[in-house]
Order: structure tokens, then sequence, then C-alpha cells
């Protein structure tokens, strides 16, 4: 079994740096996605750039959760199937 993750510190890392939790929840490829979208987002249109911001915070919050309790990884956005 994995080491549980705290999700205290993955919400705190998520909502720093966009992306940063599901890393530290050991979704690198999924958490580096989260933050080139929470880059461009924020670049081209500021507001939507904290919608997603706020999305990948619950993001975290939801995988951490699975993570802990062996489940399955939700889909990113209910449709992109990106676990590792």
């Amino acid at each position: 079994m994995q080491e549980e993750k705290s999700l205290v510190i993955a919400l705190i890392l998520s909502a720093i740096i966009s992306g940063v939790g599901n890393v530290y929840n050991g979704l690198g490829k999924r958490g580096l996605i989260e933050l080139l979208i929470a880059i461009v987002l924020t670049m081209a249109m500021f507001p939507i750039g904290l919608i997603w911001w706020a999305y990948v915070v619950y993001d975290t919050y939801v995988c951490n959760i699975a993570v802990n309790n062996n489940q399955e990884i939700p889909l990113l956005l209910t449709v992109f199937e990106i676990n590792d």
C-alpha cells in the first residue's frame, strides 16, 4: 500500500501553485497539465484563470481522497484519463 498523502499539504501546494498538489499526490503528468493550463488561462483571460485555479484545488482534494483510499482516480474535467 502507498504512503498516505496529507490532504492539507496537497491543498496548500495546489492553492499556491496550480497542479503542484497533484504532483505531491503522485499524479505528476496530471499536475503538469493543470499547471500549463493555468498559465495559459491566466495570461489570456485572468478571470477564467481564477476559475481554473478553484477547479484545480477541488480536483486535488478529490484525487487525494482517491489516492489515500486506493480508489480509481477521477477523470480530469470528467473527460480525460490522466492518472500518472
